[in-house]
């Protein structure tokens, strides 16, 4: 069993890429990539699809040929802990995906077609998920537009969830910039789950975790982590005033908001 002192688990969309241009903060990345060459384990835990993170905000972690050995200490989780992705000694990509939990395909067309036929100034299906259905803001559109764009399409995809009786299995969560219909067992704490069976897989033990979040739902992380290791602090890098003092583990609020908030907290870490 090999001890390291600490661990980051980072949500993506708000902490490490901006969420209207959706492009990733190349300080943060290059921190990551500082964590993996010292042998530090670093999760991302993310509602984004696997394909998304390699092919985008983390395409210059996985494609990087300097650390390509060091990519072993990664762990991407993608769609809320539906997917995942690891790394062999040489860097290659392992991926897994849990069928248990996927949208059925007659929902999912259902979904895509309502979205382009009444939505799709605003939003669009993003054909890259495996275990949920996913409507994601049109890239560099206003936000608050979006947000009530996204108001309006709720209700009818309420409507199209119930057509095929699967209000107790199916839930709606909508977050700044997408809107997930998902299994109601997937979410930041299975991607939490996920990770830690994937330390425990490398034989690693973790004396401290950071999970770095910018929504409400990324504390879940934490609360996951907190049952099994108490030593975990939260980062929160979004709208302030979102959490009390209720938790049973440090939460820490950034000055600055969303990724300007994640690189402040890693400079000073």
């Amino acid at each position: 069993m090999k001890t390291v002192t600490h661990m980051l688990i980072l949500d993506v969309d708000g902490v490490i890429s901006n969420l209207k241009s959706k492009k990733a903060r190349p300080e943060i990345l290059q921190h990551i990539t500082q964590k993996l060459k010292n042998g530090k384990p670093v999760a991302l835990n993310t509602g984004r699809s696997l394909h998304w993170i390699i092919t985008r905000a983390g395409k210059t972690l996985v494609n990087n040929p300097q650390i390509k050995t060091f990519l072993k200490n990664l762990i991407i989780v993608g769609e809320k802990g539906g997917t995942w992705m690891t790394f062999d000694d040489e860097g290659k990509p392992q991926e897994y995906v849990d069928t248990t939990i996927s949208a059925s395909s007659n929902l999912q067309n259902d979904i895509k077609i309502l979205i382009n036929t009444k939505h799709s100034k605003s939003m669009f299906y993003d054909a890259t998920k495996k275990t949920m259905v996913s409507i994601e803001m049109q890239e560099g559109y206003d936000l608050n537009k979006y947000a009530q764009d996204q108001k309006l399409s709720i209700p009818q995809i309420k409507e199209v969830i119930k057509k095929y009786g699967l209000e107790n299995i199916l839930e709606i969560e909508p977050n700044p910039i997408a809107l997930d219909v998902q299994n109601k067992n997937v979410g930041k704490d299975l991607g939490a789950k996920r990770i830690l069976n994937w330390l425990a897989e490398r034989k690693l033990k973790v004396l401290s975790f950071i999970t770095i979040g910018d929504s409400k739902s990324d504390i879940k992380m934490a609360q996951e982590i907190n049952k099994n290791n108490p030593s975990v602090v939260h980062v929160h890098v979004g709208k302030k005033g979102v959490y009390d003092n209720s938790y049973p583990f440090e939460i820490i609020t950034t000055e600055k908001e969303y990724e300007e908030g994640a690189k402040e907290y890693l400079n000073n870490l």
